[in-house]
């Protein structure tokens, strides 16, 4: 064999097990990247490079704002992350950012719109039932579901003793501020008025929603709830709780009820 050929062959065995000619094991190219969209984020422009580790500079420069494709991915020796935007273009990727693809973009919108649409459905549904119960009778369903819609809009707000609403409440005013905004029904603002109202129901016979719900003694009981249907109840349970909905429990059951509706 002669000589040329050897040393052909020889380095060609080399590059084959990973080390060059040179006695150096080269760079590994980065597998090719699926193309997607970027776009730049400088404060001023980008240079573009013929290469990413030891390349010229292109007498070329990106704007702000302009999108491209990126066809592939380097890291270089320093841990900067490379886009290939072209077939000798490379850019570092910390001036740019991921582009939202358009049908993201539309599904959010259309999911932004829908969620607001529902909201504005709920809000006029809402106040369309409290409007009927006022003019409904006492002992319509009207009135009762206006009390129940309004009381589960309280959950979430903060217990204070005293207050009296609309963004603090506790267990009495509540009752008294949902009634009387929902059906115009004077409770009065204490346990102890409010467990006078209406008619008595027996607890074991089960509640309609709208009934109030007393724990403690006949005359002045210490706590108050608002039933909802179901099995749950809304009531101001105290300072770390707040406005809660609960569900009724036989460890807990109400010592009496009174239907005001």
């Amino acid at each position: 064999m002669k000589k040329s050929n050897m040393i052909k062959f020889s380095a060609a065995a080399l590059t084959f097990l990973g080390i060059s000619a040179t006695g150096v094991k080269p760079v590994k190219q980065p597998a090719q990247a699926a193309s997607k969209r970027i776009k730049v984020i400088c404060k001023q422009y980008v240079t573009v490079w013929a290469n990413y580790r030891k390349g010229r500079h292109v007498a070329t420069h990106l704007k702000k704002g302009s999108s491209h494709f990126v066809y592939q991915t380097a890291t270089d020796s320093m841990g900067n992350l490379w886009y290939r935007i072209g077939k000798k273009e490379w850019v570092m990727a910390k001036y740019f950012n991921q582009v939202k693809s358009a049908k993201k973009a539309v599904k959010a919108k259309k999911t932004k719109a829908k969620s607001k649409k529902t909201k504005t459905v709920k809000k006029a549904r809402s106040d369309a039932i409290l409007a009927a119960s006022w003019s409904a009778p006492m002992g319509s369903k009207a009135r009762a579901k206006a009390v129940v819609s309004l009381a589960k809009q309280q959950v979430g707000k903060a217990y204070v003793k005293g207050s009296k609403g609309p963004n603090a409440f506790d267990n009495a005013s509540l009752v008294a501020y949902v009634y009387k905004q929902a059906a115009g029904v004077n409770t009065g603002s204490s346990t102890k008025s409010q467990v006078k109202k209406g008619i008595a129901v027996d607890p074991s016979s089960g509640f309609a929603e709208g009934d109030l719900l007393f724990w403690g003694s006949k005359n002045k009981p210490y706590n108050v709830a608002i039933y909802v249907g179901d099995g749950k109840y809304v009531t101001a349970a105290g300072d770390q709780q707040g406005v809660v909905q609960a569900s009724l429990s036989t460890y807990f059951w109400p010592s009496q009820a009174r239907r005001v509706l």
